[in-house]
C-alpha cells in the first residue's frame, strides 16, 4: 500500500502508514510582529538567522522541505551575494505561498528578480528523490530546518541520501530536528510522522556519508532545563540562575541548551561529505 501524503496527522491514524505531511512550521515573523510566541519560535528565528550566517558569497542554496520559504528574508539581508537560492517542497501549495514572500505577501512572479538579489527558484517534488530534480553536486550549502520529521523514517533516510547527492564536495548541511529517543512514531508534536532520537540520527548520518561538523542543542522545556542545570556543577547552575533572573524563559530555554544538545528536545546538526562512502 502507497503511504499518504497528508496535512498533519489526526487522530485514529497509523503514523508509520503516512509519507509526509505538509504542515508548515509556524511562520515568526508573524509572531514577533504580533507579540505573541513561544520558545520555539524564538528556536526557529535563530536557527534560520544561524543559517544566513553560514551562506557565504557565490553559494547556491538548497532549502530542503521549504515550506513557505522563511529563510528568504534572512537571506536578502544578510547574504545578498549567494548564486542562487531553490526551495523543495512536495506541495504545490507551500510553494505558492513561499512565492508571494514570508514577510511581504504581495510579491508577483514578476517582482522576484527585482526583489531578490540572487536568483530564486522554486522545484516541486519529494525530497527522497531530490536529484530528479536538482542536479548532484549543484548544492554549495544544504538547509533543512525541523522538516525530517514530518516523513516517513524511510523516506526521512532516502531524503538524507539525496541531499548528499546532490551537495558539493566542499558543501555543507545545516540539518535540525527534534531528538526523541526510543520509538520515533510516539512524537512530541501532532504534525509529525516520526521524530529521531540523537544516536539514532548520528549513526544513521555516520551510515550515509556524513561527519558532523558541529552539535547544538535548539531547545529545552523550562521545567527539564531547571532540572538539568540544578543538576550541574555549581559554577554552571549560578551562571543559569543569573541568566534566568533576567531573560525571559521564552528566550531562555532556546539559548541555554546550545552547548547541550543530547539534552535538548530539538537538535541541529552541521554535517559535510566525509568521502566517497555512501
Amino acid at each position: 500500500m502507497d503511504k499518504q501524503i497528508v496535512y498533519r496527522v489526526e487522530e485514529g491514524m497509523d503514523r508509520s502508514k503516512v509519507l509526509c505531511t505538509t504542515y508548515q512550521m509556524r511562520n515568526f515573523y508573524s509572531q514577533f510582529r504580533d507579540g505573541f510566541f513561544t520558545n520555539l519560535d524564538v528556536m526557529n528565528y535563530i536557527q534560520h538567522f544561524a543559517a544566513a550566517q553560514m551562506a557565504k558569497k557565490g553559494m547556491n542554496i538548497v532549502d530542503v522541505c521549504c515550506g513557505r520559504s522563511l529563510m528568504l528574508p534572512l537571506l536578502r539581508y544578510y547574504a545578498k551575494g549567494i548564486a542562487s537560492y531553490t526551495g523543495v517542497d512536495i506541495s504545490r501549495a507551500n510553494i505558492k505561498e513561499a512565492m508571494r514572500g514570508a514577510t511581504e505577501k504581495k510579491l508577483k512572479p514578476e517582482d522576484l528578480g527585482a526583489y531578490y538579489p540572487f536568483k530564486v527558484r522554486w522545484k516541486l517534488g519529494n525530497v527522497a528523490n531530490m536529484s530528479d530534480i536538482i542536479p548532484e553536486g549543484f548544492a554549495d550549502f544544504v538547509i533543512y530546518t525541523s522538516a525530517l520529521e514530518h516523513m516517513h523514517k524511510d523516506d526521512g533516510r532516502k531524503s538524507l541520501i539525496e541531499c548528499r547527492k546532490i551537495m558539493s564536495d566542499r558543501a555543507l548541511m545545516f540539518l535540525s530536528c527534534p531528538n526523541t529517543p526510543g520509538n520515533g512514531y510516539n512524537t512530541q508534536y501532532r504534525a509529525h510522522v516520526y521524530e529521531w532520537g540523537y544516536e539514532e540520527l548520528k549513526n544513521a548520518l555516520a551510515d550515509i556519508g556524513f561527519e558532523i561538523v558541529q552539535e547544538v542543542g535548539l531547545v529545552m522545556g523550562g521545567r527539564d532545563m531547571d532540572a538539568f542545570y540544578a543538576a550541574q556543577p555549581r559554577e554552571i547552575s549560578e551562571f543559569y540562575e543569573a541568566m534566568k533572573a533576567y531573560i525571559p524563559k521564552t528566550w531562555l530555554t532556546a539559548i541555554m541548551s546550545v552547548p547541550f544538545p543530547e539534552a535538548s528536545k530539538e537538535i541541529l546538526f552541521v554535517v559535510r561529505k566525509a568521502g566517497d562512502s555512501a
